[in-house]
């Protein structure tokens, strides 16, 4: 079986649903949000992409470490509990249809759930927070 593109493109800060990979190059066994940090054109396929990726968890969100912040849940974000972003957990992967389920109760179907207000001073201060605090971080697995 071959994957399928997911188009349109998504954008920097949008928060899509992945099967994240607990190994590399496996995908995970369930649908969780993740962060868009990077978009770009598929090599194989000029329409279609690939994006890293941060992981994304509603556990543990009381304790944050470097690389980490949490956004609460809200229509905008297509978050329905607080969740924790980990910047120094990502992953580069195709944007199809192996790696990204379309977001529960979109329609149309896509992988989109919701996205960051990168306006938001906030949002801006605790995503550059864990930009910095990551890039002093060794990634994980």
């Amino acid at each position: 079986m071959s994957a399928t593109y997911w188009t349109p493109r998504p954008k920097l800060g949008d928060i899509v649903d992945c099967r994240f990979p607990q190994q590399v190059g496996v995908p995970g066994p369930k649908n969780r949000p993740a962060l868009v940090l990077q978009v770009e054109e598929a090599v194989d396929d000029p329409a279609g992409s690939v994006v890293v990726v941060a992981y994304a968890t509603s556990q543990h969100t009381t304790a944050v470490y470097p690389g980490e912040f949490v956004i609460d849940a809200s229509v905008k974000t297509g978050l329905t509990k607080a969740t924790k972003f980990d910047l120094v957990n990502h992953h580069r992967l195709p944007f199809d249809d192996v790696w990204f389920a379309p977001a529960s109760g979109r329609t149309p179907r896509y992988p989109r759930r919701g996205r960051l207000d990168l306006q938001d001073a906030v949002v801006k201060r605790k995503l550059q927070s864990a930009i910095m605090e990551a890039k002093g971080q060794p990634k994980g697995f």
